[in-house]
C-alpha cells in the first residue's frame, strides 16, 4: 500500500466514494475521523447511505487519479465505519462506460440464445450476463441471433459472447455485448435502467431515513 495515498486521505480529510446496490453506483461522501497504521485500518464517519448497500456488499470504491481503489468495510454502526487500507480495484467498476442494472422478479428480462431461454442477471445499453449450465452450443468471440424479451415484448439482435467464466462447479456466467442492436432498443433498456435507478434510490431513501 502506498504511504502516500495514505498521506493524501489525511490531507483532504474526507474522499467520494461509492457503494454498489444491485450495480447501480451510489455516492456517498466518508468524513475521515482516524487511520491506525498498526492494522491498516481507516475510521471514517458514516454516511446513512451505506445502510443498504452494505447489506449485500462490503466493498466501497474512490478514484484517485487514474486509479481505482477499494475499501473493505470491516466493521460498522451508526457513527462510524471501519474499513481497510484502500487496494487497487481488481474490477474497476467506476470506469465502466455503461451502467448495468441488475434484473428482478418484477422486473425480469429474459435471453434466447443457441435455443437456450434464460434470465438475465443484470443488463446495460450495451451488453446483458446470464448464468447457464449448458454451454456446450456457446463458444467465447462467436456472434449469435438473440431473442431479448423485456416488457412483455421481444426484440430479435445480435449479440457477442465476450466471456465465459465458471463461477461454480457446472455453472458459468456469460456475458454477451450487443452488436446488432436498433436505435429503438437502445432506448427501451435505457428505459428499463432508468426506471430500476429510481426503484434502487427510493430504496436508499427510505432505508437512510
Amino acid at each position: 500500500m502506498e504511504t502516500s495515498l495514505i498521506h493524501k486521505i489525511l490531507e483532504k480529510k474526507e474522499i467520494e466514494a461509492y457503494a454498489f446496490y444491485d450495480e447501480i453506483p451510489i455516492r456517498v461522501k466518508l468524513e475521515l475521523h482516524d487511520v491506525d497504521f498498526d492494522k491498516q485500518q481507516i475510521i471514517w464517519s458514516f454516511n446513512d447511505k451505506l445502510k443498504l448497500p452494505l447489506t449485500k456488499s462490503r466493498e466501497l470504491y474512490f478514484q484517485e487519479n487514474e486509479t481505482v481503489y477499494t475499501l473493505v468495510a470491516i466493521i460498522y454502526d451508526k457513527k462510524e465505519i471501519i474499513t481497510t487500507f484502500p487496494t487497487a480495484a481488481v474490477e474497476p467498476k467506476l470506469k465502466r462506460r455503461y451502467i448495468r442494472v441488475r434484473t428482478t422478479e418484477d422486473y425480469p428480462v429474459y435471453i434466447e440464445i443457441k435455443n437456450i431461454r434464460e434470465k438475465a442477471i443484470d443488463i446495460s445499453e450495451k451488453g446483458i450476463g446470464i448464468i447457464i449450465k449448458d454451454i456446450r452450443e456457446l463458444e467465447p468471440h462467436q456472434i449469435y441471433s438473440i431473442k431479448l424479451e423485456l416488457r412483455e415484448k421481444t426484440y430479435d439482435l445480435k449479440g457477442k459472447v465476450i466471456y465465459i467464466t465458471e463461477v461454480e462447479s457446472g455453472t458459468y456466467r456469460i456475458g454477451i455485448q450487443f452488436t446488432d442492436i436498433s436505435q429503438k432498443v437502445e432506448d427501451v433498456i435505457f428505459k428499463y435502467i432508468l426506471d430500476r435507478q429510481k426503484e434502487v434510490i427510493k430504496k436508499i431513501s427510505l432505508f437512510s431515513d
